[in-house]
């Protein structure tokens, strides 16, 4: 992702889809230098390639040697020198690629970037939220047991500390469901299991690709869903209302608690993200307001080994 690189302090600083520089604490970049203004400048990502733009900062922004007129729009490539000010160090523009989601602690500073299109909060071995994009320009936050929509540039609070949530949109050309690539409505679950189901393995066949998922204990929730979503199908239940189960049986099921399922569907989905499938996170459903989820592949094969 983009990013650059403070040539006097050695630190990168990854970009998300739009960031403010500027004195002010409401900047993504914060310079302290007393000639840079509250909000100096922006770098931003146009869907094709990054680009800067001085806001009418009194003492100017650079790149190069050419100083930006006022609104003045320059087009970034790597190896780029920018400084905003006189007094601020300069920066290398050191990262050209696309902006990924990404949660900064408003503490500490600390950086989570979105694995898999998945982005876990406050990391990866325990979400307690996990963000993830719905269509283009819109991004839900799973928290265990519900669902609510999340804005870019939105403050969340996981376990009692903010984030600020950057969440490209499809209006900045980066939705990762807008490239070619597989998708969980193309995959067909194959289930293994043995008699006493302490081993499931999992393989996901899709446009003659085979990924082994492997033998995970994360697996046997997925089987209980793809049970249940079978059981409705042979009752002829409609589509759209086949294998929907209310979290609290599926907990009772399992015999755990809600943040374990949680982290379970996570290293699901995370498994499927990390193959190429873009949009990991419909590999389980919920349906908000409801408590209710299910598995989110129709073809299903369960086999016992």
């Amino acid at each position: 992702m983009g990013a650059l690189l403070g040539l006097d302090t050695g630190r990168e600083e990854l970009l998300p889809a739009r960031c403010l520089v500027g004195r002010s604490r409401a900047c993504d970049l914060i310079l302290a230098a007393r000639d840079v203004s509250s909000q100096h400048a922006v770098v931003q990502w146009t869907g094709a390639v990054w680009e800067l733009q001085d806001l009418g900062s009194r003492n100017g922004t650079s790149v190069g040697e050419h100083r930006l007129a006022f609104g003045e729009r320059v087009p970034l490539r790597r190896g780029l020198q920018l400084r905003f000010g006189r007094q601020s160090g300069a920066f290398e523009f050191v990262d050209d690629s696309a902006p990924r989601p990404m949660a900064i602690h408003l503490d500490s500073g600390r950086i989570r970037v979105a694995d898999g299109g998945l982005l876990a909060l406050p990391d990866e071995d325990a979400p307690e939220l996990v963000l993830y994009p719905e269509m283009p320009d819109r991004w839900m936050g799973e928290r265990p047991g519900e669902i609510s929509e999340v804005g870019d540039r939105a403050v969340v609070l996981v376990r009692g500390e903010m984030w600020r949530v950057h969440l490209p949109t499809g209006g900045s050309g980066t939705w990762e469901e807008s490239q070619a690539g597989l998708v969980v409505a193309d995959l067909q679950l194959r289930f293994s299991h043995s008699s006493d189901e302490e081993y499931v393995e999992l393989v996901a066949i899709a446009e003659g690709r085979r990924i082994d998922l492997q033998a995970r204990a994360h697996h046997y929730p997925l089987l209980l869903l793809a049970r249940a979503r079978l059981a409705d199908r042979q009752r002829g239940v409609p589509g759209p209302e086949q294998g929907w189960v209310h979290q609290d049986r599926l907990l009772t099921m399992l015999k755990i608690e809600p943040g374990h399922l949680n982290i379970s569907i996570h290293r699901s989905r995370g498994q499927l993200g990390q193959h190429g499938v873009l949009d990991a996170a419909k590999l389980v459903e919920r349906r908000k307001g409801t408590r209710q989820l299910r598995l989110g592949v129709e073809q299903i094969e369960i086999v016992r080994v």
